[in-house]
């Protein structure tokens, strides 16, 4: 027993030793991760000490990201050619890593903004507004039913989490101009603003020029209102409606409880 004390070190030992607990020991061996060396009679477990490498490059693989079936795999077929491979794969991954936190960063920092602009200068009545052009990823909604809206925008917010895309936190529907015109008022896409345009048809691009303006405050299902008060303004201007409309959720059920408290901002193309 002597002997294999001095060749072997405990469980506790070769915790201490590599800075590991002897839990995690535990679990590696039960997973078939690190054996250990030696099992004694009495149950006693004892590690030699070329394990204490096995455990350094654990370490080191766990903290490139690397889970305990690759590890595990990786130990199995140990080579300069996998090392490499395992790398190149954690590269790979990282880069996905912080697209995702990037487009968090972006919906965290857009979410604020939306807020602070429904705070402030609220359009009560109808103004003309001059407007940049502006880019949106859009989803087509094909029939007119809250069924389907709910599709498409659960549809809409996979494709965007899938492709990676950096868009506002704010929910956008574009309204086409023969649909506004005809009194429909059933959107025609789901969308979110995007900092410039994706090749694909997916994106729809807002034009430069005028626009009528206006703040709806309350619950969707009251929208016609404040739609015929854009109309009727634009005919009293003189003005003719040339582009589509863009509505923009500036307060809705994400934040508030009240459908009263909504906030849509309408902005219509006109000439």
């Amino acid at each position: 027993m002597s002997k294999i004390q001095n060749k072997y070190f405990t469980t506790s030992e070769i915790a201490k030793i590599c800075g590991v607990t002897k839990h995690t020991l535990f679990h590696y061996d039960e997973i078939g991760l690190l054996k250990p060396e030696y099992v004694h009679t009495n149950g006693y477990r004892y590690y030699s000490i070329l394990q204490c490498y096995t455990l350094d490059i654990i370490d080191v693989l766990k903290k490139t990201g690397s889970s305990l079936k690759e590890i595990k795999t990786f130990l199995h077929n140990q080579s300069t050619d996998q090392f490499v491979h395992l790398i190149q794969q954690k590269q790979k991954d990282l880069k996905i890593e912080l697209q995702r936190m990037l487009q968090m960063e972006n919906l965290l920092e857009d979410a604020l903004h939306m807020t602070e602009k429904a705070k402030k200068g609220l359009r009560n009545i109808p103004v003309e507004e001059y407007c940049e052009e502006e880019y949106y990823i859009a989803t087509s909604i094909e029939e007119n039913s809250d069924t389907d809206f709910a599709l498409k925008l659960s549809e809409h917010r996979k494709y965007c989490e899938d492709h990676y895309i950096i868009h506002s936190f704010s929910a956008w529907t574009i309204m086409q101009r023969e649909t506004f015109i005809s009194g429909n008022y059933y959107p025609n896409y789901v969308a979110n603003k995007i900092q410039e345009p994706i090749p694909g048809e997916k994106t729809i691009i807002k034009p430069t020029g005028l626009y009528a303006i206006m703040d709806h405050v309350g619950s969707y299902e009251t929208m016609n209102t404040t739609y015929s008060r854009l109309k009727e303004f634009i005919t009293s201007q003189n003005r003719r409606i040339t582009g589509q409309v863009y509505e923009e959720d500036l307060l809705n059920y994400v934040t508030e409880k009240d459908h009263n408290n909504f906030i849509i901002r309408i902005s219509v193309g006109i000439s």
